[in-house]
């Protein structure tokens, strides 16, 4: 779904926010749920204090009574949901140019900056790893030059890297129209057979590496999710083993529900990732080749000459299973895109070689290459 509304306005992308909500309800829901029961534990240890009962009867339980409807266990995760859709409408960010003047607008909040004073563009990476299991959140940022000389970042929310890159457009109103010259083509066929290295590909490899482990992955989670969401709904047919604070069926309690969102959690972020690999593996090249300053992935032929920009992942990081390597170029045609598959498919070894070569052919000028 395009997210480009017209040639001078740029919006976050939906299925980002998608991807917002559904992580972040998962948190509230969790957070919520845990606080609630928390403070009914609390109640129970403070139950000998002076003065309590006569509280519990005419405040807490009335309290507890209410919030029992929005805070408890499964409810708990529509309060969480509406929450977080109206976090993500009030972040939505909209970035409009109209002639030297950039907007960036949200709910309330409207940031008017001149096109002279833009720097760069920034993307920030946190990475959150455990053994084969990780993820990568990326915030990214306009920054702009105050008044005084100091950069200001400036955040663009559920912005995914298509839609910076638009708003890149409006900045520097690149036009990506312009073909290749007939002597450029030349050049490029020239040369495209002296020096080559040639890396072969098999994107069915690829697929196939990384669908298995995220199928047995989905396969577990679903069975956790079913199996600590029954023992939580069977602690509820034994009210009154419950009700009496026993610290042994309140751990069991408590852990059934951060078992069971964990292993939502997880159900969601597999069927997320082989979701958006099903999409990006379609664009996995079957041949690389390298002969001197020329690139050719496929049919598809690239002089460095016409590349601004080489994006790909760092050569000395193994991805984890919810990763995919990519390399991005940005040329004067466009931007390109291709998907390598991960770390099971491809191999650490194999990526390597390949930002070897992707270094040589930039070698004159590296500033070209970023890794992210």
């Amino acid at each position: 779904m395009p997210t480009q509304k017209d040639n001078h306005s740029v919006t976050g992308s939906p299925l980002m926010g998608l991807e917002f909500i559904i992580i972040h309800t998962i948190i509230w829901g969790f957070g919520l749920c845990v606080l609630f029961y928390a403070l009914r534990f609390l109640l129970t240890v403070l139950w000998d204090l002076p003065g309590i009962e006569t509280l519990y009867h005419y405040v807490l339980r009335p309290l507890f009574y209410f919030l029992g409807f929005f805070f408890q266990w499964p409810t708990v995760m529509f309060t969480a949901l509406i929450i977080t859709i109206i976090r993500c409408f009030l972040r939505r960010t909209d970035v409009t140019l109209a002639d030297d003047t950039l907007t960036i607008r949200r709910a309330g909040h409207t940031d008017c900056l001149f096109l002279s004073d833009f720097i760069r563009p920034k993307t920030v990476e946190s990475y959150i790893g455990f053994h084969f299991v990780g993820w990568v959140f990326r915030r990214r940022y306009l920054i702009f030059q105050n008044d005084s000389g100091k950069e200001v970042k400036y955040r663009l929310y559920e912005y995914s890297e298509k839609d910076l890159n638009r708003a890149m457009q409006l900045l520097t109103r690149v036009n990506h129209t312009e073909q290749l010259a007939e002597n450029d083509k030349t050049e490029i066929m020239l040369n495209a057979f002296q020096n080559m290295a040639e890396i072969s590909i098999d994107p069915r490899h690829l697929w196939r590496c990384m669908l298995r482990p995220l199928l047995l992955l989905c396969t577990c989670s679903l069975v956790s999710f079913g199996l600590f969401l029954w023992l939580f709904y069977r602690m509820l047919f034994i009210p009154l083993q419950y009700d009496t604070g026993s610290a042994f069926l309140t751990i069991i309690g408590y852990g059934s529900i951060a078992l069971s969102l964990a292993s939502l959690f997880l159900l969601c972020r597999a069927f997320w990732t082989l979701a958006v690999n099903a999409v990006l593996q379609v664009s996995c090249p079957r041949k690389i080749v390298f002969a001197g300053n020329m690139l050719q992935i496929d049919h598809a032929i690239y002089s460095v000459n016409r590349i601004d920009r080489v994006i790909m992942n760092p050569p000395a990081r193994k991805l984890p299973l919810f990763g995919h390597y990519q390399v991005t170029l940005v040329t004067l045609d466009g931007t390109h895109r291709y998907w390598l598959g991960n770390t099971a498919g491809l191999g650490s070894g194999n990526w390597q070689t390949l930002c070897r070569h992707i270094q040589g052919m930039l070698i004159s000028c590296p500033a070209k290459l970023t890794y992210r």
